[in-house]
């Protein structure tokens, strides 16, 4: 009766190592099969480097309504540690694959750019929203190329 049960058991464990080691091939060959972007966040971050310069250039030139214009030195200082942020990100993750670090990072840094805009701009918002839907437009251009 014992031995029965060891039968079954062992032919259980059989079935379900291969049920696990064929889900864990295809798995795989998904993975091998899809695409490999290596280069999708390195360029973003290209993109949302090139819309801090474009602040800074309309900063300079005056072409940016600020709440209070004393402070336009210590909004420009802010973009260049933007700016030098997002390199460091893109240094620390060049060899990482992983979406979620990108994603984790990136979202951090574009919300403080964001916070930025909402605390030296008077349209704000307005710019605010621009730039979002700019960047969203970009990486999903970038993900289909």
């Amino acid at each position: 009766m014992i031995t029965t049960y060891l039968l079954i058991a062992a032919l259980a464990f059989l079935a379900l190592y291969f049920a696990i080691q064929k889900f864990t091939l295809k798995v795989d060959e998904k993975a091998l099969l899809e695409p490999i972007k290596v280069d999708l966040y390195p360029k973003f971050c290209g993109i949302i480097n090139e819309k801090i310069k474009d602040f800074q250039e309309a900063l300079k030139s005056n072409n940016l309504d600020l709440k209070d214009s004393t402070k336009k030195e210590e909004f420009l200082e802010k973009l260049s540690d933007l700016a030098r942020e997002l390199k460091h990100i893109q240094s620390m993750n060049l060899s990482k694959k992983d979406d979620k670090i990108w994603q984790s990072e990136l979202f951090s840094l574009l919300k403080d750019f964001e916070n930025l805009l909402l605390e030296y701009l008077n349209d704000a918002e307005k710019q605010s929203d621009e730039l979002r839907d700019f960047l969203m437009n970009e990486f999903q251009r970038l993900q289909e190329a």
